[in-house]
């Protein structure tokens, strides 16, 4: 049995987009930084403004940095303030070190990972 293929660190940031019920996934891989942040917070607002349950499938990423930490707490807020449904997965174990080092992670509304 062959492991998984996941992401490597450098490979090209993607956003993908499905549903599972009456949620929206948005699905990244890649490295999440200030050279790809805009696309996903720009994506987030529209289903912000439209009341779209959404779960930020952080599972395959390979990198995040200070603007990938700060985009999450962000829309964390409008949830809070708007009454947005937003979760997140735990993300890739890197993700999960940046998230832990920057003393975020008890403070994220987790949901469980997706299947495709």
């Amino acid at each position: 049995m062959s492991e998984p293929q996941w992401p490597q660190a450098g490979e090209p940031f993607e956003m993908a987009e499905r549903r599972n019920g009456d949620a929206t996934i948005l699905a990244l891989s890649g490295e999440l930084d200030f050279a790809t942040a805009d696309a996903v917070q720009a994506r987030l607002a529209e289903l912000r403004d439209a009341g779209a349950a959404t779960v930020l499938d952080l599972d395959r990423l390979t990198f995040m940095d200070s603007t990938g930490i700060r985009l999450v707490l962000t829309a964390c807020e409008d949830a809070e303030r708007g009454g947005w449904s937003f979760r997140v997965t735990r993300g890739s174990e890197r993700v999960q070190r940046v998230l832990e080092a920057a003393q975020v992670s008890d403070r994220l509304p987790y949901d469980e990972p997706t299947s495709a």
